[in-house]
């Protein structure tokens, strides 16, 4: 569903994505980024990341 809504949101200008608030039970962050990238690989100017669990993530500017 995130994968169909990045889609969605990329033909609106969206560019940029990252995913977040991943359950350590069910979901980890190769699976989590392989199911959305598979969703918007046509997208050759999107960047997609994945935030980590345990760690804060890297600063993003956010416009």
């Amino acid at each position: 569903m995130a994968g169909k809504t990045l889609s969605t949101l990329y033909n609106s200008g969206l560019k940029n994505a990252l995913l977040i608030h991943l359950s350590k039970e069910n979901n980890f962050p190769e699976l989590a980024y392989k199911t959305v990238y598979n969703e918007i690989s046509n997208y050759k100017d999107f960047s997609l990341e994945v935030a980590p669990r345990d760690n804060p993530s890297k600063l993003f500017d956010v416009c």
